[in-house]
């Protein structure tokens, strides 16, 4: 994604209160709009953080690595940190992703539970993900854990004492959470090549997505053949390389949209499309609507 400044922004999404006194990360997302916007959404991406996805309404899609999961109305998906996602809705759904760094479990830095509960799980690629479903043994507790979190998060209710009660939330969502990755947890697993792969390619369109790309670049970038760059492509986003390289600046698009006052012709030749029309022509393709009509429709986002 760009910014009102045109920066180009990598596949790694970033928590803006990262450096703040309180850095958990909270996207309440529905109708396909998310708040806060994040640049993770929508796009295949990963970060430091561990997630929890808890769907109020609807079926949300996942596609976690090469894996693809539809988790319906109640359920949780746990996300390890650093694991390749992109979330989607297969319903009209309404769903929250709680955001937490790791710091924030370990209750500081060199501690007994920072190295034996936290990166126990959190630097172990062979954990990625989990899924917690109401009425199956031994899942109720992180469900009960996380709706208490929800809960209180999203209460009126405010006090000088807030975030130390959501603090305790996560403590206890996490202490569920990690007994049972840690019970079924396997022996620690070298991480794929093709993960290193994927992401090193993919970060290449991110970061370049602006320029003109040719196959041979982005190949050239994962120091790899064209057939075998194709092959990753396909089993990690499910679009060749042009596809996906079409998407994400189509994302690009609306985000400059959403986030400026660049003319629909600025953007298109920003986003290397050959014309206005032709920017407009797939831009509509894709999200519906004309991009005027999609910014006028869109709520600002500085």
């Amino acid at each position: 994604m760009s910014d009102e400044n045109g920066r180009q922004s990598p596949i790694y999404s970033h928590n803006p209160y990262h450096s703040t006194r309180f850095p958990l990360l909270v996207l309440d997302v529905r109708k396909k709009h998310c708040a806060p916007y994040n640049e993770g959404f929508g796009n295949l991406h990963w970060h430091e953080e561990i997630q929890f996805v808890y769907v109020k309404k609807g079926i949300v899609h996942f596609k976690i690595w090469e894996k693809e999961y539809d988790l319906q109305e109640g359920g949780c998906m746990f996300l390890n940190a650093n694991v390749m996602h992109w979330i989607t809705e297969k319903s009209d759904c309404h769903y929250h992703s709680f955001l937490i760094p790791p710091k924030m479990l370990g209750f500081f830095e060199g501690s007994v539970m920072q190295t034996e509960n936290v990166e126990r799980i959190t630097e172990n690629p062979a954990v990625t993900n989990r899924i917690f479903l109401p009425g199956n043994p031994g899942n109720d507790k992180v469900l009960e854990r996380l709706r208490c979190l929800d809960e209180m998060y999203f209460s009126e209710k405010q006090d000088n004492f807030r975030e130390y009660e959501l603090s305790l939330c996560i403590a206890g969502l996490w202490l569920e959470t990690a007994r049972i990755l840690i019970s079924e947890e396997e022996i620690p697993a070298i991480r794929e090549k093709d993960h290193d792969r994927i992401q090193k390619l993919l970060t290449f369109v991110h970061e370049n997505y602006q320029s003109h790309l040719t196959l041979e670049d982005i190949a050239s970038a994962g120091s790899v053949s064209k057939s075998e760059c194709l092959r990753c492509f396909r089993k990690y986003t499910g679009f060749s390389p042009y596809q996906y390289l079409l998407r994400y600046r189509l994302q690009a698009g609306a985000s400059l949209l959403r986030t400026t006052e660049a003319s629909v012709t600025e953007i298109a030749l920003r986003l290397q499309f050959p014309s206005s029309s032709a920017f407009i022509a797939a831009f509509r393709r894709s999200f519906g609507v004309t991009p005027t009509a999609y910014r006028r429709e869109s709520p600002r986002h500085s």
